[in-house]
Order: structure tokens, then sequence, then C-alpha cells
């Protein structure tokens, strides 16, 4: 790391140059990057339930995507029939289905049509459109709604909730750095990195873009993490420069020894946050993979920022950083109150071990209630009309809603005896207990399986209008079962329906399908993350320090930090207690775990990395312990701050995925910044003592010196 060092002071115009080319192409391509991002990113490439609508595609020339409009009150025929006209008009609309080819489209004063589209890319673009040709000023409210309109609804609303947040965060951030540092260019430089960082992630996500589809939720779970880190690190670095310039050191010196010292930790903790990350890529469903790729590529910036731009920016700078003093910090009485901290808790280290545990323990029982869901209309906030329409249309037509498609397959359906399979079939389907409604092209039309043979033989015209339920193309025949439930389509019961018929040899599509394969995806994926994760986290900290017992205390501390996080966000989010009761995102926990797994052990190796100097150059545990808290606690603590800021904006958001993220993320770095790295970090150091450095027996442990 010193020839680091070296290098970045010999070529600090070079890297600023390749820098500023860096930054100017990163806010060329990403300024264009909202408008690539598309979708909720929960699918599965290839998986059994995509097969399923290839399949339904392909065999029932069903539309690629769709729209529903909805018509609510006032004279519903003129208006409807006028709609009908603007929308045939419409040069990518495929096809309109009314209530006259869909009579269960209409309920009393409301009704709605179906637009259908070639693809899901002819919806997207067709919105605007769509939305000009609606009908207003009439006594009938006409509103859009449907998956396309989502996503679009979602995009916008994201990208209003970024700005946001980042008004809200940003500025406090800087008020804390000035705090920390009391002059204006040395709060500046942390934060002009953070932002950096951003800037370059969007723009290197912009490419990734055009070969993958990127989720509407990586943008702003990308903000939250490089400017972030870009923050963290560099506050790090930053503050460590400024100490060895107190030394009386040269800007040379300075420079060198930052790097290498706090560059070392900085490496580290930012290898630990890609290991933490890189765990989503076992997860195979699009949105997982999508911020797993942001995020890394943010970390990784994050990373080269702090310890190459940054470091040449802090030479050319040099003594300037401490000039124009806004705020004094007397260094030496914040050391001295967190030292006497330290010794107060290491003093008593079994009863503030029990504390922390108090603390922390009562919240683990709520994870038992927690109940996860795939984001969906409900992500977007309630002032949107496209919530609203499919809420008011849930309302009127939902129970008529298909829940699982189930593939009946066969070589001639004509054959009445195959034509008893698929009633007997209907019957068994209606035996099951969450099933409320069954239907086949049969019960739809009424047509007996005998009459039904000899329409297909003599008049097969007559079955046109029941080509959406049935294909007989001479080969290999194939009927649609519809089924309904009377629980939700993403309930565990819905989903052991479709694994059931799955394992009874038949293919089964819609909703329930698509719920049962995203959560088995990811429920059976976590615990190879999860073991990956930490086995890697250990090995990264063990290597780091050299020590077995501290990466062991650091994972477990973790994961205790992170149950209570995941029990507080049940109380917040699920009992109403302060937002509207609302289910948690499968993404928050998930990432949460990723991504806070790998930050508090930033935070570790910050706090331990400068024990360790300590700790080699005394041989006095106590003492390393308590200098290095006294050493770092402000930094650190002035870092999480920053973090919590930073995430916790997003908690003033609309979308509620990011909000609930927002939200997590900030109370799981508040418990490791306190309870943890203060009561429980020092009292676990004290109970061990010389054992914390215990490295497969080796006894070469150095001299206790005076201090």
């Amino acid at each position: 790391m010193e020839w680091l060092g070296r290098q970045l002071i010999r070529f600090r115009y070079g890297m600023l140059l390749v820098w500023a080319i860096l930054i100017a192409g990163s806010v060329y391509f990403g300024l264009q990057l909202p408008s690539e991002l598309k979708g909720n990113g929960f699918a599965i490439q290839d998986g059994r339930f995509q097969q399923v609508e290839d399949t339904l595609n392909e065999r029932f020339d069903r539309a690629g995507a769709s729209m529903i409009v909805l018509f609510e009150g006032g004279d519903l025929d003129a208006i409807m029939d006028e709609q009908q006209e603007r929308f045939e008009a419409i040069p990518k609309i495929d096809g309109v289905i009314t209530p006259a080819e869909n009579p269960d489209a209409r309920s009393g004063d409301v009704s709605y049509f179906v637009l259908e589209f070639e693809d899901y890319e002819a919806a997207e673009a067709s919105i605007d459109t769509v939305r000009d040709a609606l009908i207003a000023n009439s006594d009938t409210e006409v509103r859009l709604t449907g998956e396309p309109v989502f996503a679009d609804d979602l995009n916008e609303a994201s990208k209003n909730d970024l700005i946001r947040a980042e008004l809200i965060g940003i500025p406090v951030a800087l008020v804390v750095l000035l705090l920390v540092f009391g002059t204006p260019l040395a709060a500046l430089m942390p934060l002009l990195v953070g932002l950096i960082t951003f800037i370059v992630a969007a723009g290197s996500l912009f490419f990734f873009a055009q070969n993958m589809e990127l989720s509407i939720f990586v943008l702003n779970a990308v903000a939250m993490i490089a400017i972030a880190l870009g923050i963290d690190f560099s506050l790090l670095l930053v503050n460590r420069y400024r100490e060895e310039l107190a030394r009386e050191q040269s800007r040379e010196e300075a420079i060198i020894r930052t790097v290498a010292t706090a560059g070392r930790s900085i490496l580290f903790s930012g290898l630990c946050v890609f290991v933490g990350l890189a765990g989503l890529l076992f997860i195979q469903v699009d949105v997982f993979q999508a911020i797993a790729l942001g995020a890394l590529i943010a970390v990784a910036g994050a990373v080269l920022s702090a310890l190459t731009l940054l470091p040449s920016s802090l030479y050319l700078v040099g003594d300037a950083l401490n000039k124009g003093r806004i705020i004094k910090s007397d260094e030496t009485r914040s050391e001295k109150r967190w030292q006497k901290l330290a010794r107060f808790v290491m003093k008593r280290p079994v009863t503030m071990t029990l504390v922390a545990l108090l603390l922390l323990l009562p919240s683990l029982w709520f994870v038992r209630d927690l109940e996860l869901n795939i984001p969906d209309a409900d992500a977007l906030p309630t002032s949107y009309e496209s919530r609203a329409a499919l809420e008011r249309w849930d309302d009127v037509f939902g129970d008529n809603s298909t829940d699982a498609v189930i593939l009946f397959e066969a070589n001639d359906l004509t054959d009445p005896m195959i034509l008893e399979e698929l009633t007997s079939l209907t019957d068994e389907l209606n035996e099951v207990d969450i099933v409320d409604n069954v239907s086949t092209f049969l019960t739809t039309s009424g047509l007996t399986p005998e009459t039904f043979t000899q329409l297909a033989e003599a008049a097969p015209e007559q079955l046109a209008p029941l080509e959406r339920l049935v294909t007989l193309d001479g080969n290999t025949d194939l009927a649609l079962v519809n089924v309904s439930f009377d629980v939700p389509p993403s309930d565990k019961e819905a989903q052991a329906f479709v694994r059931d018929w799955r394992n009874q040899g038949f293919e089964v599509g819609g909703p329930a399908a698509f719920n049962e394969e995203i959560y088995d995806e990811i429920y059976d994926s976590i615990p190879y993350a999860v073991i990956t994760v930490i086995l890697a986290t250990f090995f990264i900290l063990m290597w780091a320090f050299r020590s077995i017992l501290i990466p062991i205390k650091a994972i477990l501390m973790n994961v205790l930090g992170l149950g209570a996080t995941f029990g507080l966000l049940v109380i917040i989010f699920e009992s109403g207690y302060v937002y509207d009761a609302e289910t948690i995102s499968i993404l928050t926990p998930v990432f949460i775990f990723s991504l806070v797994f790998g930050l508090s052990m930033d935070y570790e190796v910050f706090l331990v990395s400068r024990i360790e100097e300590y700790y080699r150059e005394t041989g006095d545990n106590d003492y390393a312990t308590e200098m290095g808290l006294a050493k770092t606690s402000k930094i650190i603590t002035s870092a999480a701050i920053i973090m919590i800021v930073v995430t916790g904006a997003f908690a003033f958001t609309g979308v509620s995925p990011i909000k609930q993220l927002g939200v997590g993320i900030a109370l799981a770095i508040f418990i490791d910044a306190t309870i943890i790295r203060i009561l429980l970090v020092p009292s676990l150091m004290k109970l061990f003592g010389d054992w914390n450095w215990w490295w497969f027996g080796k006894k070469d442990l150095p001299k206790r010196k005076m201090h």
C-alpha cells in the first residue's frame, strides 16, 4: 500500500485527468440510465412459469402485454363506444376486448376494456398515447392500469423519490462532515467523492442496461450504496490524513502513511461489502441480479475513488484542507471522552454484554411474524391513478380473476373419453379447499362433451368463441383449466397447490405459479448465499487480523444485529403503528442482509485495524482496545450517522420497497454503531483478552510495553 501512495503522488495529475474523463462520460451516460430501467425485475428467465407463458402466447395467440381501462359511473355504453373508437385508431393496439367479448367485464356501473399489445415494448411505448386518448370531462371516470402502467409509474416515482431523498440526505451529511472536520474543504471532499461514485456507477450501469433488463429499483439502491460508502471511505481517509499532518509530517509522508493504514482498512472493508453483496448473485431472479450488479459496481467505485482520486486530490490540496475553520473542535477532548467510555464498559464486561443482549434479543421475537411480498401496484404511493384503479378493479372483479392456469394436453380433445378426463379433473379441482371456481371451455360454453365433439367434427367454425380456451390442431390439442382461489395467489396454500399439481405432471401458469417460482428460487438459494457470505467474510477477516476469534465474534454480532433489525421492521411496517400496515417486500431482508453484513464488517475493520496497530506496538489488549475505540469512535459514529441519514432519507419516499430498504439499513447501522460497537465490542475484547489474537497456537505476541 505504501507503493500505491508513492505512485499516486508521482502520477497525481494523470490520475486526476483519468478521473475527469471518467466523470464526464459517466454524467453523459448516467443521465440516460433512468429511461433504460424497466419493470420490477421479478422474473426468472427460462423458468417453468415462463415456459407456460410462452406456450399460452404461441398456442392461444395471446397478447404479449395488456392494459386495463376501467370505466365507472355515468352513461357507460355511450362513453365506452366512443372510447373504443379512439383506441382502435391507435396503431400499436392489437385489440380491444370489450364486455361484448367478455361478459364478466361488467358489474353494475363499473366496466372495463382490455387493451392488447404485441409485446411489452409496444405497450410501454404506447402508454402516453393511450393516456392522451382517455375520455375526460364526463360523468364517467376513465382510468388506466395494468403491468406496463405500473412499471412506468414506478419508474417515475423512483426518480422523484431519489431526488427527494438526496435533497434531505446530502445537506444533512454535509452538516455532519462540517461538525467532524470543522473546515469547508475537508467536509466537501468526502461528499464530492460520494457523489462521483454514484455518477460513475450510474454511467457504468447504462452499458449493462443495453444487454440485460435492469429493474427500476436499481437506481435508488445504487444511490444509497454509492453515496453512503463513498462518503464513509473518504471520511476515514481524510481523517487519517489530517492526523498524519498533525504529526508535522510532510505531505508526501502523510499521503503514503494514510494510504498504507486507512487505505488498507478501506480495501478490506470494501472486500467485505463486496462479498456480502455478491451473495445476491446466487438468487436467479432478475431483480436480485440487477441490484447485485449495480451494488457491486458502486462498491468497486467507492473503493477506487477513495484509494486513487481522493489521495491525489489531498496531495494537491495539502495544508489548505485545514484552513477556513468554521467549527472549532477539540480532538483531544473528544478522544478522552471515548476513552473514558471504553474504560467504563471494559470494567463491567459481563454486565455490559448482558445489557446489549437485553436490548437486542426482544426484537428477535417479532421476526417470526415477518410476512414477505413481491412488489406490485401496492408498491406505488396511493396517489397514483394506476394503483387506485387496480384496487377498484380488484374490489369489483377480483373474484372472477384467474389465479392459476393448468394446461390440459391430449392427442385428441374431441375424443369423448379424453373429455371425460377433463371433466373429472375439473371435479377434482373443485374439491380442493382453497379453490373457489374452475372453468374450462366446457363449463364456459355450457356444452356437453358429446355436443362439443359433434361441433368439432361438423361445424368447427362455431367453436371460434372458445379459441382462447382450447386449441385443436390435429396433433397435440391443448385446453386451459382456469382456477380461482379464495386466498391470494401469493398465499402459501396457493403456492403449495402449484407444487402439488406440477408433481402430478401438469404444467401450471398464472399468478400463483409466478409467486411459487419466485419464492422457491429465493428460499432455495438463500442458504447458499448466506453460507458463502459468512465463510468468505470469516476468511477475509481472519487473513486481515491473523485472528480466529475476531471474525467469529464479528459474524455472531452481525447476525444478532440483523435479527433485531428485521424484528423492528415488522413492528414499524406490519403493525401499522408507524406506517400504514403492509407486508414487507421480499427485497428488503435479502438486500439488507447482503449490504449491512458487509457494512458492519466495514466498521469492524475500521475499529479492529486501529486496535491491532496499538496491540502490535504494546502487546496490551486492554490498552489497545481502549485507544482503538478512542481514536476511531468519532469517525465511525460520524460515518454511521451519514449512512443513516443518506439511507434513512428514503423513509420519506413513496415507493414502498425503497422506503423499507432505507429504514431497514438505517436501523441496522444504528444498532451496529451504538449497541454493538459501543457495548458489545469492548466488552468481548476485554473478556477474551489476548485470546482475541490467537492464531493457530502461535505465541509470537509482542512484549508488553509501557504506555
